[in-house]
């Protein structure tokens, strides 16, 4: 029995150890910047107007719904009425009125995800994006920890602590400055 026990142990060993070489590091940080750009850039386009690309018709219910395979925001970036409208009503901040606080989540969900995906200032986004995400979990969705926002502080954590792994500028500005 202990001989299969040894034998587990070094599959086990061996298996963890080769995850870790693969993913360890470099590519869970580009991972996790990459997740967490996604959730922030998704929510800005919620808050502006967009424009649509590569355009198609589904229909659902014989009713004819136009989709976009991408949509980005349209520039110069314009905050909809509806998000001033938010701000003011269900997610009202303490402190600040509801446009201010609109325009500041705007622009948050527009430069702190691009800084993460090019892994610029990659701790300080993350740092941005943890103080949006309790703001979020303090005074909008409180009931939302456990399956959403403790998963997005975690990855802000990490990028905070370890930084953006190799794959990024940062790293890449690091080491031309550095010699």
């Amino acid at each position: 029995m202990s001989s299969f026990l040894v034998r587990a142990h070094g599959l086990y060993v061996s298996v963890f150890n080769a995850v870790e070489k693969t993913l360890g590091g470099d590519l869970l940080a580009l991972l996790a910047r990459f997740t967490l750009a996604g959730v922030f850039w998704r929510s800005l386009l919620t808050k502006v107007e967009t424009v649509k690309l590569f355009k198609y018709t589904e229909y659902i219910n014989d009713f004819p719904v136009e989709r976009a395979h991408v949509r980005l925001p349209a520039f110069p970036l314009e905050i909809r009425p509806a998000t001033y409208h938010q701000f003011n009503g269900d997610f009202a901040l303490p402190l600040l009125s509801g446009e201010l606080a609109a325009l500041l989540a705007t622009l948050g969900e527009f430069i702190l995800p691009l800084l993460l995906v090019f892994g610029v200032l990659t701790r300080f986004a993350a740092a941005g994006l943890l103080v949006m995400t309790l703001v979020i979990q303090i005074f909008v969705y409180p009931e939302a920890w456990w399956g959403t926002h403790a998963l997005w502080a975690v990855m802000c954590l990490y990028l905070m602590s370890k930084g953006p792994g190799r794959l990024s500028f940062d790293h890449m500005l690091r080491n031309r400055f550095a010699s």
